[in-house]
């Protein structure tokens, strides 16, 4: 109920500045923008869109996700690693994959490996954070026992320190999400040939403000969906890092 009390309190604050402003062009009323998204789900287009976009992402978590979580686990572990890798993350951790997107562009084309790297580029780094992060937070007791039972360095990293760091891995998994939506609607922007971020440049430029309206709320809903479905998968197949379970 409280959801929906804020989204009829937006909707009438949208309203009410689109009546202010009397200008379609500038800002659409709702009414005009849902119209817009019903003849675009009617012809097909917004699905294909939205599908392609989705895609693009999931394809970059597939890749990006574990290679990130390895990465940064070994560097939370071993510190000779972490001292040779932690210059290059702070540089990198600092300069947006927004920057690099006339670079991808430059020295990949515009093709849908230069997307797929920006992509890459995000989500890795946002999942290796959060999993070294997830590694140095790991209880000394876990290590002492290991150690105390003859276990390997690879067998603790794998047996203690993994699966120790795996909340933190998730966490880092679900805000890479949100940024990789941002991510691929930049690249789509500059030379796609499909994708949310092609139909907000294209309805642009048509002067179709309810078009991008249409693109950017679709972008929203479609970054929150992915969240809830990614937080409802983690409740309910993965139970043992369930984060409510932890509460209780």
């Amino acid at each position: 109920m409280r959801a929906l009390v804020s989204i009829v309190a937006v909707l009438a604050i949208w309203q009410t500045a689109a009546w202010l402003v009397a200008t379609p062009l500038l800002l659409p009323p709702p009414a005009l923008v849902a119209e817009s998204a019903a003849a675009l789900l009617a012809s097909g287009e917004l699905a294909a869109h939205v599908a392609a976009s989705l895609t693009r992402l999931l394809v970059g978590l597939a890749v990006g996700v574990p290679i990130g979580a390895l990465v940064g686990c070994a560097m939370g572990r071993w510190t000779p690693m972490d001292a040779m890798l932690d210059p290059f993350v702070r540089l990198f951790n600092a300069i947006p994959a927004l920057a690099l997107v006339p670079f991808s562009l430059l020295w990949l084309g515009v093709t849908e490996f230069s997307r797929y790297a920006l992509l890459f580029y995000t989500v890795s780094l946002t999942v290796l954070l959060s999993a070294r992060h997830g590694v140095r937070n790991v209880p000394a007791i876990r290590l002492k026992a290991a150690a105390s039972l003859g276990i390997s360095d690879t067998g603790t990293f794998l047996r203690i320190i993994v699966p120790s760091c795996f909340p933190a891995i998730l966490a880092g998994v679900r805000t890479a999400i949100g940024l990789g939506v941002m991510v691929i609607v930049a690249a789509e922007m500059l030379g796609a040939e499909n994708g949310l971020g092609y139909l907000i440049m294209q309805a642009r430029s048509h002067f179709n403000t309810a078009h991008m309206l249409v693109g950017v709320i679709g972008l929203g809903l479609l970054s929150l969906a992915l969240d809830r479905l990614f937080q409802y998968s983690t409740e309910t197949l993965l139970p043992r890092w369930s984060v409510k379970r932890r509460i209780r």
